[in-house]
Parts: structure tokens; C-alpha cells; sequence
């Protein structure tokens, strides 16, 4: 569970610019990064990202901060406090790159943003925001698009609300004064309310999102993403994933933590459609979402321990997964095929001798899965700080040295695997259903390669989320329940 404190300063808006050793010949492509952290926690400018790995290949990596929290993402859904700050600096980032990346050896006109969790949904968000056109050229958005339910922009009268309730728990309590009264308070004072918004566990887990702006000429979108079919961004090359075990993020702790066992047990119908992001719709909905879970998921049996592999799977699906096939889906049959750019799907599934379920307070004694962010570790020396004690095998030292190759080649040709490529294997396109995709990870199995293109992803999982739709808007958005 997360630490109620608060780290890091206002003063944020940074960048570090990484180049190779020696001479730079000719201009490299760059790679910029946005992390993760659900745009309310993390920084891009820390040693969690270092160079190290990437420097092993000709590029520019850029790592970067933008503002987080209520600091990022507040909206009163008008002109007062229309929102989306957060994804306004990472603009501002790519046209500093645009203007300045040459001094640095880069190729102003070779740019990738990759990023992890909402890092990766920034990406999409970048694909179609008319802010961005022309400042980059190829995505790669792991464990992260902008129809994930923690993602999708906030269902209407939302982000509203919970402005009233941020203003509410510092004494802002004149609507007319809202935003006013808030430029009184300190920073750490309105990142602290943060923390006032959890109902259940450390749930809503993101309760500040991107919001659907009014139309004026600053506004980062004026559309939601489920109603854009041909952004700008899907002309361009997209290389996108999930690990195997997403969900062991949040089961981790409910099967490791005896308390948080009791209370889900206990508390299930009342803290699902929020822990899930369902509540915004009418109770009756919430009731026939909840009980078709119970059937497909655990057979309404008894939840912990007896099925714990099955309550990661659901928070996989509900968190990461659906909202993954719902963008690529809209991607692949509802766009004009002719302007696609090609895309490339993957599954991480590489058992590594350290785990994030152990910062997920799942501990060090058992094994939960191949969780979210487990490919960072292989990306970025993240391993160094956060698991000491996790001495990398020999098959981690080689995922590393795959990983790092197959990411900086999409950067450099927009193709994982281009012709002059010296790998065994070819990644080969998605371009319909059943999907195409690559394998990362041996999956037990210690005689089968460490990359291998399967067909065909979550296949039963996902049809059940398509049909169910419990993060689509309720067909009367003024029914926003009372307790957000």
C-alpha cells in the first residue's frame, strides 16, 4: 500500500538528455520516456530511469518530469480550470526536443515517446491531440492506453466534483472562489489531500485524470478518445503490450496482507466498482457488473485465497488489458486501413529473479506472476535501487540485451525487427484478429526461445469486457453518484 507522505517539490519541470560516448557522426534518433505512476506519483528525472542500457545502443534518450497529482490533472471541467496540465508539459517537452535536440546529436525528426503504465497512455493521448502533430514519429506505449478505465478522460461531472470535494478538504468552499482560494495553499498542502480521495484500500486508485477540455485554442483534446477514429498519431508506427500478470499490482498486497484479505472478502460488492473504475454508473448497472464477475471469474466461490490467480486476472483485464484491446481494436477495424501506421503488439511474460510485487508489498517469499512494470528492470537500471538483494541470471542479462534492441530498433526504423536486423526471429505486424503477437519470456518452459510470435491474446477474457462495457459512459451522465 502507498506511504502517506509526500516527496519531491513543485519546482519540477525538468529534463536530462542522455548522449553515447565519443562522436557523433550523424543525428540520432531520440527516445523520450514518461513514467509511470498513474500521473500522481514518480519522476522521470531519477536514477530509476538511468541511461545505462540504452546507452549500449546510438541514441538520444530524454527523460522527463510533468506535473503530477491535482497539481496535474485538477479540472473543473470549464474555463476556470479546464485541466490536462500534466500532459500539457509533455508537450512542452516535445517541442523543447524539436527546438533543441540537435545541439545534442538528435535528430529533431526521429523522435519516439515511450512510456510505461500512464506513461504508455500518455503516448495515445499524444497520438491525438492537436497540440502535438509533426513533434514525433513512432510510440511505444507499454501497459498503457487512454481507454484503460484509470485512463479514459473522467467521466462528466467527475473531475468537477472532486475539485469541489479538494476544495471542501482545504477550506475553499465558495465555487465562485474555487481555483482562487486554491492558489492560496501551499503545494504539499493540496498534494496531501490526495489522499482524502481513497474510499476503499488505496482506491479510486487515480482519482485526478485527463478530462475532455471545453473548445478553446489551448485545449489538449476536446474529444474522447473512443470517438476519435483517425487521430494524427495513427499514421505512425505503434509498438504496444502487457505483461502476463498485470494485476498481481494490487493482488500482490490483498493476498500477502492478512487485513486487506479480511476486508476484501468482506467488503466485495461495495468496493469492486470502485477499485474497478465502474461506479460512475447507476447502482442496478453496478449490481449486474459485479455478479457477472463473480460468475466468470471465481464461479462465486469464496475469493482469497482459493482463486487468488483468478483475482489477478480480473484486475489485469478490468485495469490493463480491456482498455489495451479496446485502442487497438479501434486501431486496426474502425480506422482507414490506407493511413495505419504498422503495429506491433507483445506479451511480457519473462520470470526474472526479481519481482515489483515485492514494492507492490507482496513480499519476497512468494511468486505472484510477471507483474506490472516488470519490463522495466530490463530497460532502465531500476533493478539497482530497488532490489538490491536480486543477483540477474543469465536469462536476464539476455531479456536485457533483447529488450533494449528490439525498443531502440522501432526507434530507429519503426520496425523491431527491420531487414537488416541480427536477430533469429521476425516481429511481425498486427493487422487484424486473432492477434499477432510476440512472446517475451520462456513461460517455464526452459527449452523454448526467449522471444516467439504466438496468435492470439486473452482471447475469452477479453470478449467478456468487450460485451460487458462497464467503463463506457452511463447513458445518462448526470446520474454521477453523490459519494465521489
Amino acid at each position: 500500500r502507498r506511504d502517506m507522505e509526500i516527496t519531491g517539490s513543485e519546482d519540477c519541470l525538468y529534463l536530462n538528455v542522455y548522449t553515447p560516448e565519443g562522436a557523433i557522426n550523424e543525428p540520432l534518433p531520440v527516445m523520450i520516456f514518461f513514467h509511470g505512476g498513474g500521473w500522481q506519483c514518480g519522476s522521470g528525472v531519477s536514477y530509476f530511469y538511468g541511461p545505462d542500457f540504452l546507452m549500449e545502443h546510438p541514441v538520444i534518450y530524454v527523460a522527463a518530469n510533468f506535473r503530477l497529482g491535482p497539481l496535474g490533472f485538477l479540472s473543473t471541467e470549464n474555463m476556470d480550470c479546464p485541466g490536462n496540465f500534466g500532459l500539457k508539459d509533455q508537450v512542452q517537452v516535445l517541442r523543447w526536443i524539436r527546438e533543441n535536440i540537435g545541439a545534442f546529436g538528435g535528430n529533431r525528426d526521429s523522435v519516439t515517446v515511450f512510456g510505461e503504465s500512464a506513461g504508455g497512455a500518455s503516448g495515445t493521448y499524444m497520438m491525438m491531440s492537436p497540440l502535438t502533430k509533426g513533434l514525433f514519429h513512432r510510440v511505444i506505449s507499454q501497459s498503457g492506453t487512454n481507454l484503460c478505465a484509470w485512463a479514459q478522460p473522467a467521466h462528466r461531472g467527475v473531475a468537477e466534483k472532486r475539485a469541489e470535494r479538494l476544495g471542501e478538504m482545504l477550506g475553499c468552499t465558495e465555487a465562485s472562489r474555487l481555483i482562487e482560494c486554491l492558489r492560496e495553499k501551499s503545494a504539499s498542502e493540496i498534494t496531501a489531500a490526495f489522499y482524502g480521495f481513497f474510499e476503499w484500500d488505496t482506491d479510486p486508485m487515480i482519482p485526478f485524470v485527463p478530462v475532455v477540455e471545453p473548445k478553446h485554442p489551448d485545449a489538449f483534446i476536446t474529444e474522447h478518445p473512443r470517438d476519435v477514429f483517425n487521430p494524427h498519431g495513427q499514421s505512425l508506427p505503434w509498438m504496444s503490450g502487457v505483461t502476463l500478470d498485470e494485476g498481481a499490482l494490487k493482488t500482490a498486497s490483498l493476498i500477502n496482507v492478512p487485513e486487506l484479505t479480511q476486508s476484501v472478502n468482506e467488503n466485495w460488492d461495495r468496493a469492486l466498482p470502485i477499485s474497478l473504475n465502474y461506479d460512475h454508473l447507476s447502482l442496478g448497472r453496478q449490481r449486474e457488473i459485479t455478479s457477472a464477475i463473480n460468475e466468470f471469474y471465481f464461479n462465486n466461490k469464496k475469493l482469497i485465497p482459493e482463486t487468488s490467480q483468478n483475482l489477478t486476472n480480473l484486475y489485469s483485464d478490468a485495469w490493463f488489458v480491456a482498455g489495451f484491446d479496446e485502442y487497438l481494436r479501434i486501431r486496426l477495424t474502425k480506422s482507414d486501413r490506407k493511413k495505419m501506421g504498422p503495429t506491433f503488439v507483445y506479451l511480457f511474460a519473462h520470470k526474472g529473479s526479481a519481482s515489483f510485487t515485492e514494492i507492490f508489498k507482496g513480499g519476497r517469499e512468494k511468486y505472484y506472476g510477471v507483474c506490472h512494470a516488470e519490463e522495466l528492470q530490463y530497460l532502465f537500471p531500476i533493478g539497482k535501487e530497488l532490489f538490491l538483494s536480486a543477483i540477474p541470471t543469465e536469462n536476464d542479462i539476455k531479456m536485457r540485451k533483447l529488450i533494449t534492441k528490439l525498443w531502440v530498433n522501432f526507434a530507429t526504423t519503426g520496425h523491431p525487427t527491420p531487414k537488416k536486423s541480427d536477430l533469429s526471429f521476425v516481429w511481425k505486424e498486427a493487422k487484424g484478429y486473432p492477434i499477432d503477437y510476440l512472446l517475451l519470456g520462456r513461460m517455464d518452459d526452459a527449452y523454448k526461445p526467449l522471444a516467439v510470435m504466438e496468435k492470439g491474446l486473452f482471447e475469452e477474457r477479453i470478449n467478456f469486457w468487450r460485451k460487458l462495457e462497464a467503463h463506457h459512459s452511463s447513458e445518462h451522465e448526470n446520474l454521477i453518484n453523490d459519494e465521489l
